[in-house]
């Protein structure tokens, strides 16, 4: 969970986005639900995944494919302020 925190405090320093962490009742694993201030309200929902033999965590997309930035909060922050705040 802690990686799930340190992508919401870079999403909520950069503002624009409401940012909670949700942990499903029973054996679930907590996820980051963001959804975007703009006009649009875009929204996505980041899961984790644990690398085999000790190479740390991954932020998951909704679709099931990992989040770039090879486990750095900051650059997933960037990716998904990307999606879900997108410049147009």
């Amino acid at each position: 969970m802690s990686w799930l925190r340190a992508v919401v405090e870079v999403l909520d320093a950069a503002g624009g986005f409401k940012t909670s962490i949700r942990q499903p009742f029973g054996t679930g694993a907590p996820f980051l639900h963001v959804v975007g201030e703009s006009g649009g309200r875009f929204a996505e929902t980041v899961r984790t995944r644990r690398l085999d033999g000790g190479g740390g965590v991954r932020g998951v997309w909704s679709w099931g494919e990992d989040i770039a930035g090879g486990g750095d909060a900051r650059e997933a922050a960037r990716a998904i302020s990307r999606v879900v705040n997108p410049r147009m």
